[in-house]
């Protein structure tokens, strides 16, 4: 059996938050190696040649600029309101029938890589009976980004506030797959002013002097 052809997944960039605690800065414009951090993210997902959705805060708005000229689907959703369970409860419910698998990701992860989306996908082809697939460190943190089967999508539509998919995860914990990850790379999300300084400081000691 050819299970790549039964894999037809979509990615979805979560991306509409209002990044309060960054105020009055977007984070997710903030500069990382030289583009926007949205952008940035964005180009690692290029890489992957996967159909990818980006949920954006209401057009016109900086983050659409953002991910100019890259082959990303982009749009909004009402219900982006209410957080980011919200985004995913709309999102899915828009989900074309023949798309298997989603892969969500926040877009704050700077540190995020295509590697790290290979590494994910790799588990989801050796492991194809499961119905999610998580990164987890060794120190067992939960990273990003984290893979659904389609066979759990219907739970998504229940979903509410800002906790995202941890009820559908903790539902389906049995039929998870932890996937061994880089322990800086999908767990790192910038959310203060603080926590982008010590990014910046972290990207200059990698810089040969």
């Amino acid at each position: 059996m050819n299970t790549e052809s039964q894999i037809k997944p979509l990615i979805l960039i979560c991306a509409a938050g209002q990044s309060r605690r960054m105020m009055p800065r977007d984070k997710l414009m903030l500069p990382v190696n030289g583009q926007p951090m949205l952008r940035h993210i964005g180009l690692e997902i290029a890489e992957l040649n996967y159909p990818t959705v980006a949920a954006l805060p209401p057009h016109p708005h900086p983050r659409w600029d953002a991910l100019d000229g890259l082959d990303i689907l982009c749009c909004s959703f009402v219900e982006s309101v209410e957080g980011l369970s919200g985004t995913l409860r709309a999102a899915v419910a828009t989900i074309p029938q023949e798309i298997t698998h989603l892969c969500v990701v926040l877009a704050d992860l700077p540190h995020l890589r295509a590697r790290d989306f290979i590494d994910v996908f790799k588990a989801v082809r050796a492991n194809p009976s499961a119905t999610i697939w998580r990164p987890i460190t060794a120190s067992g943190q939960p990273a990003h980004p984290t893979v659904f089967h389609r066979r759990s999508f219907q739970a998504f539509a229940s979903i509410k506030g800002d906790e995202g998919a941890k009820n559908i995860i903790s539902a389906f914990q049995k039929d998870m797959i932890s996937v061994s990850c880089n322990p800086v790379s999908g767990v790192h999300d910038i959310d203060t002013p603080e926590e982008y300084l010590e990014f910046l400081k972290q990207q200059k000691s990698l810089v040969p002097q």
